[in-house]
């Protein structure tokens, strides 16, 4: 059986009860407001805000230009809606309206093609059902377990923590070459998840800006353990591991052989055990950090 989403959930809601008010309302095309529902269902609060923006403001601009279109020329169409489309477009960019550009022409187009006579009916209708559609799913999504990926992040810093040892083992005490594109990997997926995380503060949190701010550094901290590691790995010569780092390791679960540390003679010995002490104070922020709620 497949599985069902929360997010699916609340789209079908969203578009019933937008299509139940919109018919209230006695709407002649309530498509509209289901349209507008749809769309409005984002993953994220701040996805779903903007949304509704560029369906708002889309339409205002369409609206406006193809009733003042329609007033002017009236009949006059096919080469004259293509240059109306050029004016429109032209309008859209001076007002900094970029993203409203394909509903706008959309919009306008269906405007210029319905019977002048009923042109300002369509448009307000138009506006009022995708309205609807628009604040219905905002406020389904606002009031319905908005969507938190926190626990992801922090899953995701787990799992790349639970992962360097076994790299650190592998170039610091076998003197392998470990493929490192897993971790540069990782780290891609915990930006990506770090985005849509500060695009679900809508409205505006200082406990959820705070909450980025913390999480930002902890990627911080992970990319700095991968950076080092890569460093390592772009030595010649692995250098001889001191006796400070060693025992460092053992903390992580890594058997050191007792031949192996010693003092610091070679400028690969100072370098390499210079990366390794950064990649394990990395380490050990990143590990009291993730553990913090």
């Amino acid at each position: 059986m497949p599985h069902v989403g929360l997010r699916t959930v609340k789209t079908g809601a969203a578009v019933a009860l937008a299509l139940l008010f919109a018919t209230l309302r006695g709407s002649p095309a309530p498509i509209f407001a289901a349209i507008g529902a749809i769309v409005a269902m984002n993953r994220t609060l701040g996805d779903a805000f903007q949304s509704c923006v560029t369906q708002f403001f889309g339409i205002i601009a369409g609206a406006g230009f193809g009733l003042l279109f329609v007033t002017l020329f009236g009949n006059f169409r096919y080469i004259g809606i293509g240059l109306g489309i050029i004016g429109l477009i032209l309008v859209c960019i001076q007002f900094r309206l970029h993203f409203a550009v394909p509903l706008a022409c959309i919009v306008f187009v269906s405007i210029c093609l319905s019977p002048p006579d009923e042109a300002f009916i369509y448009s307000v209708n138009r506006l009022l059902d995708t309205s609807i559609g628009l604040v219905t799913a905002l406020a389904i999504n606002v009031a319905i377990k908005p969507y938190n990926n926190r626990a992801q992040i922090s899953k995701l810093l787990t799992h790349l923590l639970q992962t360097i040892p076994h790299y650190i083992g592998e170039r610091v005490l076998h003197g392998h070459y470990p493929d490192l594109s897993p971790l540069h990997a990782q780290l891609d997926r915990i930006s990506e998840e770090l985005e849509i995380f500060e695009k679900q503060n809508w409205p505006r949190h200082s406990d959820h800006d705070q909450q980025t701010v913390y999480l930002r550094g902890c990627e911080q901290l992970a990319q700095t353990m991968v950076h080092e590691l890569g460093a390592l790995c772009a030595m010649d010569e692995r250098g001889r591991l001191s006796r400070a780092n060693a025992e460092r390791l053992g903390v992580l679960g890594l058997r050191v052989p007792e031949t192996m540390p010693g003092d610091a003679h070679t400028e690969a010995d100072v370098v390499g055990n210079y990366h390794l002490a950064n990649l394990l104070d990395a380490y050990l922020y990143l590990s009291d950090f993730n553990l913090m709620e």
